[in-house]
């Protein structure tokens, strides 16, 4: 007899098993996305303006 009190092992591994899955193929969809859409260091600089070099001086002046 299948009841609250006897736990269904094979369905909860089932359940388990379709979460993961679930949680891997959205993970893939977003890193695909992402990876299409990223430009890169060098197109961000160039966009923003921001230049590592100058903000780690700049970042040690202010420190002085």
């Amino acid at each position: 007899m299948i009841g609250p009190e006897t736990g269904d092992v094979l369905g909860s591994l089932l359940l388990l098993c379709g979460m993961l899955c679930i949680m891997a193929a959205s993970y893939s969809v977003c890193y695909a996305i992402w990876s299409q859409t990223w430009e890169g260091w060098e197109g961000w600089n160039a966009r923003t303006g921001l230049n590592e070099d100058e903000a780690v001086a700049e970042r040690l002046s202010r420190q002085k």
